[in-house]
């Protein structure tokens, strides 16, 4: 289900000049992170090299991704933490 949800997002992106292999989502509620690029679990050390983490849970990325929330309103809600370098998305 999880690497549906990305796969979806990630094809939204497609036509921006983003490198998917640097982004990574730690989802919260079933404890597991996954890479943007193939959309399945990582487990590579991600502190190693330049990053972008979204720690999140299944469902405030569903939410986002369906467009029913902006990420903006769950980071201030506190249910989507950022880390690494944010030039990744530029």
């Amino acid at each position: 289900m999880i690497e549906e949800i990305l796969l979806k997002f990630k094809n939204k992106l497609l036509n921006k000049d983003i490198e998917f292999s640097k982004i990574y989502f730690e989802i919260t509620d079933i404890n597991q992170t996954y890479n943007l690029e193939t959309c399945a679990i990582s487990n590579m050390k991600i502190n190693d090299k330049p990053y972008l983490k979204f720690k999140i849970s299944t469902e405030s990325l569903l939410e986002i991704v369906e467009g029913k929330k902006h990420p903006e309103d769950l980071m201030f809600d506190e249910k989507v933490k950022i880390s690494g370098d944010i030039s990744i998305l530029s």
